[in-house]
């Protein structure tokens, strides 16, 4: 079985990434304690100086990809409401599905401030071609590079000029392109003309960066530019690097693996002063996260106590950490020209929180800067920010924007659905839903959709500028089922928010939560750390090393961006105490041809150390080579510790 070739070279760069553990929204604890009290709480005092914020429900469902938010507070994302992905876009008064290319399948990744936006979808042959999309226009499509099957847009600057990566460029090496209404799309080559290239930013000039391997069998970061070319900018010798971001004035900034250390570095490059290491600020080692234009740098630290801390780097005043809540750790995602900083970050408890960071605030606990927050409301991530100081995070109610000033007229905020993670078949399951109404709009219904195919209206009770519902169900049959509440306001604006029930019979194993995935555990994008969501129902009968059943055998659900994966044929092929190994079939956003390697543990009660750990497979249907696309379980019998949730079994 080989390890499938992303965006470092097999073997080298992403099978020695460290283990760098962090989530993008890692809400474990933060789902089950007490929402942090807003502002208009008298036990919390408004920071005169700093924003507000209003709530503003974006979207229900997991993350495909991470969201972008422009100068207009425009804001594109991609989540998926059931087995595919699909791209959204806000335009600041409603959400719209941007749609297709006549496929199943759309993942936007990048947003200018004309309101276009770039990414990946699929045709109704199955292929992925780059795209631009815009609400007057649609969805154009950019086509591929010659003799190339797939393209992806990864980013795209004022000008509408789109960057990415072309695959079968000769057949199996990608290459990076660039494309322009004037020009087309364009093969921006390689360092050789046989070997891989890979494009991710660039500015309005036209600098694009990325990187490719070299004939040494390394890879490096580029600059290319319509007079030079591609620019191998390594001027330090790594045995890898990335540029990850470009500077309004050609700075590019991106992550090093030392050669002689074997220790990840930051890095800062200019076309006269080359590629400066940015050090690790008093950490063993550092990475790039976001660069803002004018070339602030939000940065990671690994440090030598197993934390992790976020970092701001500027020319004048170098790199150096900037704390946390309380807890041991902080992550950042976003950083503007203001020099605001944007992430997660744990408090005393070890929650995750998001969080707004500046020089002049220091670090603040978003969900204390809220105004008419909805009931039970918990931020466990900010994942970005514009110059107006807007911002987009993730909760517990989906994916939201953070509108500072005092507004009007943006409809209910809602927050998130109250219900059992787990759940006996034939009981009653009874699920509940709050929401604020500042302006007065008022609340026309609520649908429940229960996911079995039953729904119902509900009962709402309605007073001084809130609402809540509740509703019970019972299911037929065990199973992973996503309850919906849709609520329609006085307006016509419907506001959508969901979770997940696992449904059991006795003697099933089962579980649901999250677990953190490691930095280098998604082959396809090495650079992705998170958190991952599992749903999982075994059937007693199936839960026995090689058994088959009437009822059939056993389900998995399991999200990050970019995976999206669904089994419905698990079957146990290996126990040791509380550790059960499974394996079975698996879709990727509705496609075929995967396998599954699962290892779920039901830790001791009383002390429980719930874990999990997966291996994903593809078999090609030509060769039938195997070739691995994502592995936590790498170093682990068991996987990671779940930081969400539960698992239960026998």
């Amino acid at each position: 079985m080989r390890r499938v070739q992303g965006s470092t070279r097999s073997g080298t760069a992403a099978s020695r990434l460290p283990p760098l553990l962090f989530a993008l929204a890692a809400a474990g604890a933060a789902a089950a304690q007490q929402a942090a009290p807003a502002v208009d709480d008298a036990r919390w005092p408004a920071h005169a100086s700093v924003a507000t914020y209003r709530v503003i429900n974006l979207g229900a469902g997991q993350l495909s990809a991470l969201p972008k938010i422009n100068a207009k507070g425009q804001v594109v994302f991609s989540t998926f409401p059931g087995p595919v992905s699909r791209g959204y876009f806000y335009d600041g008064a409603v959400v719209r599905d941007i749609g297709t290319l006549g496929g199943a399948e759309t993942v936007a990744l990048d947003l200018n401030n004309a309101g276009q936006v770039t990414g990946g979808s699929y045709l109704a042959d199955g292929s992925e071609h780059a795209f631009v999309w815009s609400a007057g226009a649609g969805m154009l499509d950019l086509g591929v590079l010659p003799g190339a099957a797939n393209a992806r847009g990864m980013a795209i600057n004022e000008p509408g000029v789109v960057t990415g990566t072309s695959e079968g460029v000769p057949v199996f090496f990608p290459h990076a392109f660039r494309w322009s209404r004037v020009d087309g799309i364009e093969n921006l080559g390689a360092f050789a003309s046989w070997l891989p290239s890979f494009g991710t930013a660039l500015n309005d000039a036209g600098l694009i960066t990325g990187n490719a391997d070299t004939p040494d069998n390394r890879r490096h970061a580029f600059a290319w530019t319509r007079g030079g070319g591609l620019l191998d900018i390594d001027t330090l010798g790594s045995a890898y690097s990335e540029g990850v971001a470009v500077g309004a004035r050609g700075e590019v900034a991106g992550n090093r693996l030392d050669a002689a250390s074997g220790l990840y570095r930051a890095f800062f490059w200019t076309r006269a002063g080359g590629m400066r290491d940015l050090g690790a600020a008093g950490g063993t080692e550092s990475f790039v996260m976001a660069m803002s234009p004018n070339a602030q740098v939000a940065a990671l630290v690994n440090r030598a106590d197993g934390a992790q801390r976020a970092a701001y780097w500027t020319r004048a005043g170098g790199l150096r950490q900037i704390g946390t809540l309380g807890g041991l750790s902080s992550r950042v995602l976003s950083i503007n020209d203001k020099g605001q900083l944007v992430g997660l970050a744990d408090d005393a408890t070890q929650a995750s929180l998001a969080f707004l960071w500046s020089a002049r605030t220091g670090m603040l606990d978003l969900n204390r800067r809220l105004r008419h927050a909805p009931p039970g409301l918990v931020l466990d991530a900010a994942l970005a920010i514009n110059d107006s100081g807007a911002i987009v995070a993730s909760s517990n109610a989906g994916l939201v924007l953070l509108k500072p000033g005092r507004g009007n007229r943006d409809g209910h905020a809602v927050g998130p659905i109250e219900a059992p993670e787990l759940a006996r078949v034939g009981a009653p399951v009874q699920a509940s839903v709050a929401w604020v109404d500042p302006d007065g709009t008022g609340t026309r219904s609520i649908a429940w959709s229960w996911g079995d195919g039953s729904g119902g209206t509900g009962k709402m009770r309605l007073a001084n500028g809130a609402g809540s519902a509740r509703a019970s169900h019972s299911y037929a049959a065990p199973g992973i089922y996503p309850v919906t509440a849709t609520i329609v306001d006085g307006s016509g604006r419907s506001t959508a928010v969901s979770q997940n029930v696992v449904v059991t019979a006795p003697g099933d194993i089962a579980g649901q939560g999250a677990m953190l995935s490691p930095l280098g555990a998604d082959l396809r994008a090495p650079r992705h750390v998170g958190k991952a969501r599992f749903s999982l129902v075994v059937p007693a009968a199936a839960a026995v090393a090689g058994a088959s059943t009437a009822r059939g055998q056993g389900r998995l659900w399991f999200d990050l961006p970019g995976l999206n994966l669904r089994s419905d044929d698990l079957r146990l092929v290996g126990r040791e105490g509380g550790r059960h190994l499974f394996e079975g079939s698996a879709t990727n956003g509705g496609a075929g041809g995967y396998r599954v390697r699962l290892a779920a543990t039901a830790g001791a009660p009383g002390a429980r150390q719930d874990r999990f750990g997966l291996t994903v497979w593809r078999t090609d249907p030509g060769t039938r080579a195997d070739t691995v696309v994502y592995d936590s379980l790498r170093g682990a019998q068991a996987g990671g510790a779940l930081v969400e949730g539960s698992i239960a079994g026998r």
